[in-house]
């Protein structure tokens, strides 16, 4: 309200100034509207870019996490097979020895 006591007079009001001064405080008010229209607008870009950049954090986040997960499971299937091959040459290594030894 400091920059709107400029604009009034230092003498009395006539019909002329009323008018002026209402004009002048309705420009006023517009102009402070306007101000607060734009800097809430640009909080809410900011927030809104926040937003995007979390979204695609997250998203590489969870490919990675999937890119991973997808290593162990290959690593749990080769652990499998090798354990399968193992078990298979010991069963024939037992019966090659109760064949020799019979």
């Amino acid at each position: 309200m400091g920059e709107l006591a400029n604009f009034l007079p230092a003498g009395g009001f006539g019909a002329v100034g009323v008018g002026s001064l209402l004009v002048t405080v309705v420009a006023y008010l517009l102009n402070a509207n306007r101000a607060d229209r734009k800097e809430y607008q640009e909080a809410i870009d900011r927030a809104e870019k926040r937003a995007d950049d979390a979204a695609r954090r997250t998203d590489a986040a969870e490919q990675r996490a999937e890119g991973l997960q997808q290593a162990v499971d290959e690593a749990r299937t080769a652990r499998r097979a090798a354990e399968d091959r193992l078990a298979l040459a010991e069963r024939e290594l037992a019966r090659y020895r109760a064949d020799g030894m019979a």
